[in-house]
């Protein structure tokens, strides 16, 4: 029995320590619980937020270029449209710059249509006559206003050639020509340049111009014929405009800078020559030109000490961008002068500098003499220097001018309009402004300013001395301002 209760006790014990030792174990495992706030396993937390609310690296790229295209779908549509309205826009701008004509069963109702209409019949003409003829036929048209501020009598512009004060039309122009191995060359003209085409120089056939001249020239008619001698050489026998100046008699494929015509034209050099000339081409760098005429201020004849002989050398680089052009003539043939020898030489230096695109640089010197007793028993001399400055701007072009011309014995520029003769240096300086009208080929609208000054009193106005004899007060310098209208076909 002592055994048992021994027995009994240690199994006592040894539960109560086993109970002591299970109460602290739960003990502790509250406490943990308690210090984590009692929430679930943080781990498992993390691990469902991350699959509700963030994407991985690939479905965010996959996001992001799917956005860029939609964007740039959208710019490439807004595009589309905009060039669209830009085409519909800048056809109706061609629609209203474009001078179309009408169709055959119209009637033209606008200015455009009108001046189509007239384009279009001179182009079938002009094709119909080369077709069935071999030859071209072109024309050219320049009528303008002038006003002259000095307000001269009888509207008259001292120093100037084929142009006067008030309305007036300058030139009529019909060139007929035929290519060939033969053909010829006609240039008909009308207006102011026919009235004064005579006159420019003092020893005119036709001196006096004005209402005493005439309003027909036939200015140019001379046959052509190229001789098969290396690469062709060009014979020309008839009626010709000289070789000498800057300037010339204008055509339809090729007119002058400036509206008016410049001292040196006017008053230095000839005009047409009637004989025969020869032009050779040696390479791209060299050509020169020969002939015999009559002289050069006698339009057809009065040969009265032999043939005048002119002269051309002509130089330049390949692009023809530099160019120099030596002119001479020289012969004993003047109106009314017999045994009298006239001599001109006319360089003419042309550059085009590659650094200032579309710009012109042309300079002409001019020296001429006339042996014999021209003026107060002796010989005559007269010299002249102009300088061009043009810049052509698409369908603008400014042209600049300025010249002087000495007349040292009085022979060339001749008597003032009281009667008087005098050594004298004249000089003038010319803008020029031209717009080639847009959808009409071949119209040109100018506008031009001109001074011209002299060393003594030679310029008329409408301040008389004294009406009943004509003597009037003579100013130094003359002022003009021009509009013209230009049409060549």
């Amino acid at each position: 029995m002592t055994r048992d209760i021994k027995q009994r006790t240690r199994w006592g014990v040894g539960l109560a320590v086993g109970l002591a030792l299970l109460l602290a174990l739960c003990g502790a495992s509250r406490v943990r619980a308690a210090d984590d706030g009692g929430a679930d396993p943080p781990k498992k937390v993390r691990r469902v937020k991350k699959k509700k609310s963030v994407m991985t690296p690939m479905a965010m790229a996959t996001a992001s270029a799917a956005d860029r295209i939609d964007a740039l779908s959208g710019d490439v549509d807004n595009l589309r449209k905009s060039q669209s309205a830009t085409g519909s826009e800048v056809e109706e701008i061609k629609k209203e710059l474009v001078v179309a004509a009408p169709q055959a069963s119209a009637t033209p109702s606008t200015i455009g249509q009108h001046v189509g209409a007239l384009e279009a019949g001179l182009a079938a003409t002009q094709k119909s006559i080369s077709d069935n003829l071999g030859v071209n036929v072109h024309g050219l048209v320049d009528a303008g206003y002038e006003h002259n501020f000095n307000q001269s009598n009888f509207n008259y512009n001292y120093g100037h050639a084929w142009d006067e004060n008030g309305f007036q039309l300058t030139q009529g122009n019909l060139h007929i020509e035929k290519d060939g191995t033969v053909g010829f060359v006609t240039d008909l003209n009308v207006g102011q340049v026919a009235n004064s085409i005579s006159n420019v120089t003092h020893y005119s056939i036709f001196a006096g111009g004005g209402p005493a001249g005439q309003w027909f020239d036939p200015t140019q008619y001379y046959l052509t014929y190229t001789a098969p001698i290396g690469s062709g050489l060009s014979i020309a026998a008839g009626r010709f405009v000289t070789l000498l100046g800057e300037e010339i008699i204008p055509t339809y494929q090729s007119q002058n800078f400036n509206e008016s015509r410049g001292l040196l034209f006017n008053l230095g050099e000839p005009l047409t020559h009637t004989g025969i000339r020869a032009s050779y081409t040696i390479n791209d760098y060299v050509a020169v030109t020969g002939g015999l005429n009559n002289g050069w201020d006698d339009p057809a004849a009065l040969n009265n000490g032999g043939p005048t002989a002119e002269g051309e050398l002509s130089l330049n680089n390949k692009d023809k961008s530099v160019a120099l052009v030596v002119n001479g003539i020289i012969g004993s043939q003047s109106f009314d002068k017999s045994n009298s020898t006239q001599l001109a030489i006319d360089p003419i230096f042309t550059w085009k500098p590659a650094f200032i695109p579309n710009t012109t640089l042309a300079s002409e010197y001019l020296y001429g003499s006339e042996d014999g007793q021209v003026i107060d028993n002796h010989s005559a001399s007269w010299q002249g220097f102009a300088q061009y400055v043009v810049y052509d701007w698409n369908e603008w072009e400014f042209a600049t001018r300025g010249e002087f011309f000495k007349d040292q014995d009085g022979a060339r520029s001749g008597p003032n309009v009281n009667g008087v003769i005098q050594s004298k240096t004249l000089w003038e300086i010319t803008q020029t402004i031209t717009y080639k009208v847009p959808g009409v080929t071949g119209l040109l609208l100018r506008g031009e300013y001109r001074h011209d000054a002299s060393s003594s009193p030679d310029f008329g106005n409408n301040d008389f001395v004294d009406p009943n004899t004509g003597i009037q007060h003579l100013w130094s310098g003359q002022d003009l301002l021009s509009g013209a209208m230009i049409y060549a076909f």
